[in-house]
């Protein structure tokens, strides 16, 4: 339960807001940091380009000299980042600020994605994260929680 202490979750929202420094053409949506995971909604805009049609050159995003293109991020690499910094910080937490010693790692290894297709589905998936605190003993993230029908309901939705 380290995300529980407040240093730590200042350092989480503070490299989560910056990802979009990093990342050009990255939008960040709703954001919350659970005792043990976090919720979180972005988005990648591709430049000129559908889905289908992506890795062409006019997918390309240009870094801020304006000259040099770089392709637009997968989440799989805006992740890594994301993980990567915080556990960094962390290490340096540990160092500098007496933060508690993690495991093996400070992150499980894989993460949750789901595409968000309709304006429905974001203002569904933004309020389950926006109120994911108050019913963390629902959770199904929560080791001695149990899951009631409106999560269960939420995670059949998500993965339908």
């Amino acid at each position: 339960m380290l995300l529980k202490i407040k240093d730590v979750q200042m350092m989480i929202r503070s490299v989560w807001s910056s990802l979009p420094d990093r990342f050009l053409s990255l939008k960040l949506d709703e954001f919350v940091i659970m005792p043990n995971h976090i919720h979180a909604i972005l988005c990648i805009n591709t430049v000129g380009a559908d889905l289908v049609s992506a890795r062409n050159k006019a997918d390309l995003v240009f870094a801020r000299n304006k000259t040099t293109p770089i392709s637009a991020p997968t989440i799989s690499r805006i992740v890594q980042a994301f993980k990567s910094i915080t556990t960094y910080k962390y290490i340096l937490g540990v160092k500098e600020n007496n933060w508690p010693l993690f495991g093996k790692r400070l992150w499980q290894r894989n993460y949750y994605d789901h595409i968000i297709r309709s304006e429905k589905s974001l203002n569904y998936i933004r309020e389950y994260i926006f109120n994911n605190p108050i019913r963390w003993e629902f959770d199904k993230e929560n080791p001695q929680g149990k899951m009631d029908d409106k999560e269960e309901d939420f995670w059949k939705e998500i993965n339908s």
